[in-house]
């Protein structure tokens, strides 16, 4: 049981709040609609610079690898949206806890951004034109 792979230290706040202000730095490169290779490589690039920022910080902890930290930053914003989320519940019960720094942080790198995108000079409200009827059947 000795063998098996020991568990990477908690990270410190100290590392969340350079995490957070970097991946603001990049988010021209995320937040890009591509999805190609050259896409995905700079991506890539872009957490590996992200990593090397977290690892000079703490020079005598724990070495982040890009993918520690992509899965950290993921799980801080999912954790935030729950905490959102249950924050809006109603009823009775205890208050529930509240966002850390780097989840509010996380939070706010989405402010601004539209949840769904619509085709660019269609609308949905347009009226039928015979085009549009003609696949449908009449019974």
């Amino acid at each position: 049981m000795a063998t098996g792979k020991r568990r990477a230290t908690f990270f410190n706040n100290i590392e969340l709040e350079t995490l957070m202000h970097a991946y603001r730095d990049f988010l021209h490169v995320f937040w890009k609609k591509s999805n190609t290779a050259a896409a995905a490589k700079e991506r890539e690039t872009a957490w590996e610079n992200i990593a090397s920022r977290v690892n000079a910080c703490n020079p005598a902890g724990e070495k982040r690898t890009w993918q520690q930290l992509k899965m950290k930053y993921k799980n801080i914003v999912q954790t935030a949206n729950r905490k959102k989320a249950d924050s809006r519940k109603t009823g009775g019960g205890p208050a529930p806890p509240p966002l850390t720094v780097a989840e509010e942080m996380a939070l706010s790198h989405n402010t601004g951004r539209s949840v769904a995108e619509g085709i660019p000079g269609g609308s949905s409200s347009s009226e039928c034109t015979p085009q549009d009827t003609s696949a449908l059947q009449t019974l």
